[in-house]
C-alpha cells in the first residue's frame, strides 16, 4: 500500500509540473500534500521528507529542473496552507484513520482575482518554526527598520527569451536561472536586485521582498486588507502574492 501511495503521488506530482494551467497545477500540490496528512497526520517533518522523496524519484527520472521546481512549490505550499489554517479558510490538517468526508468543510481556493475578496482579520499566533530560508543572497536594498529587502523585480513579457536576450546580450546581464518549461528566468547585473521575467499570462506582481519573519509580516498585512491572491516562482523558491482591494499587488518571503 505504500509504494502504492508513492507511486501516485509521485504520477500526481509530475501531472502537477507539467500541467499549463497555474491554477490546476496549484490543485494538484495541494492534494498530494492533504493525501500525506491523511497518511502521517499534522507531522509536518515527515510530511517534508516523504515530499523530498518524491523530489528525489523525479529526479532520479532524469529530470533534475522539475524536482527542484516541486521543492520549492511544495514547501510554499505547506507554508501557505498553514496560514489558510490559521485564519479558518481551510480546514484542519487530517489525522491517520480520518476520513475525507469527515473532516473536510467546505471553502473557497485561493484564486488570482480579488475582486470583491472581503478582508480576513489574522488571529495572534506565535511565529512558525518552519519557517524556510529563502534569501537570495542577491544585493539587495534594505530598510533598518524591519530588515525588509528587495529580492527580485519581475518583468512581464510576451518573449520571454527574447527579453532574456536582450537583457543579456545588449544590456550584459547574466542568466543565472531558467524554470523547467523555460517560461520564467532570472537575470543578474553587476548591481541591484535579480530580475525575473515571467510569461505575461502568468504575471502576478511586480517586487518580490522578504522578510525574517514572514507570518507576522503577513498577519500585519492582512490586517491591513491585504489578501493572499497566489504565488510567483523564483530561483530561491515560491513567494506569496498579497494584493489590495484595489488589485495593488506585491510578494513577499521568508528568510532567515
Amino acid at each position: 500500500m505504500a509504494n502504492d501511495n508513492q507511486n501516485g503521488r509521485l504520477d500526481l506530482a509530475l501531472s502537477a509540473m507539467n500541467d499549463t494551467s497555474i491554477e490546476s497545477s496549484e490543485e494538484k500540490i495541494i492534494k498530494i500534500i492533504t493525501s500525506l496528512e491523511e497518511e502521517f497526520g499534522d507531522h509536518q517533518k515527515t510530511i517534508a521528507e516523504e515530499l523530498q522523496k518524491v523530489a528525489r524519484q523525479i529526479e532520479h527520472s532524469g529530470k533534475a529542473d522539475l524536482a527542484m521546481d516541486f521543492k520549492q512549490r511544495t514547501t510554499s505550499a505547506m507554508l501557505r496552507l498553514n496560514m489558510e489554517r490559521r485564519r479558518g479558510l481551510r480546514p484542519p490538517a487530517f489525522t491517520p484513520g480520518q476520513t475525507v468526508a469527515a473532516s473536510a468543510s467546505p471553502f473557497k481556493p485561493v484564486t488570482q482575482s480579488v475582486a470583491g475578496a472581503g478582508s480576513s482579520r489574522p488571529q495572534p499566533s506565535s511565529p512558525s518554526a518552519s519557517s524556510t530560508n529563502l534569501h537570495s543572497g542577491a544585493p539587495s536594498s534594505r530598510s533598518a527598520q524591519d530588515g525588509t529587502q528587495v529580492e527580485y523585480l519581475v518583468h512581464p513579457s510576451r518573449d520571454v527569451r527574447g527579453d532574456a536576450r536582450a537583457f543579456c546580450d545588449v544590456l550584459k546581464g547574466q542568466k543565472v536561472w531558467e524554470s523547467a518549461g523555460g517560461n520564467i528566468c532570472a537575470i543578474r547585473f553587476p548591481s541591484g536586485p535579480q530580475i525575473i521575467i515571467v510569461e505575461e499570462i502568468a504575471f502576478s506582481c511586480s517586487v518580490v521582498l522578504s522578510v525574517s519573519n514572514f507570518e507576522k509580516h503577513a498577519d500585519n498585512l492582512e490586517a491591513q486588507g491585504y489578501q493572499i491572491v497566489g504565488s510567483v516562482t523564483t530561483p530561491t523558491g515560491s513567494a506569496t502574492v498579497f494584493a489590495s482591494d484595489c488589485g495593488s499587488k506585491f510578494a513577499l518571503m521568508a528568510r532567515k
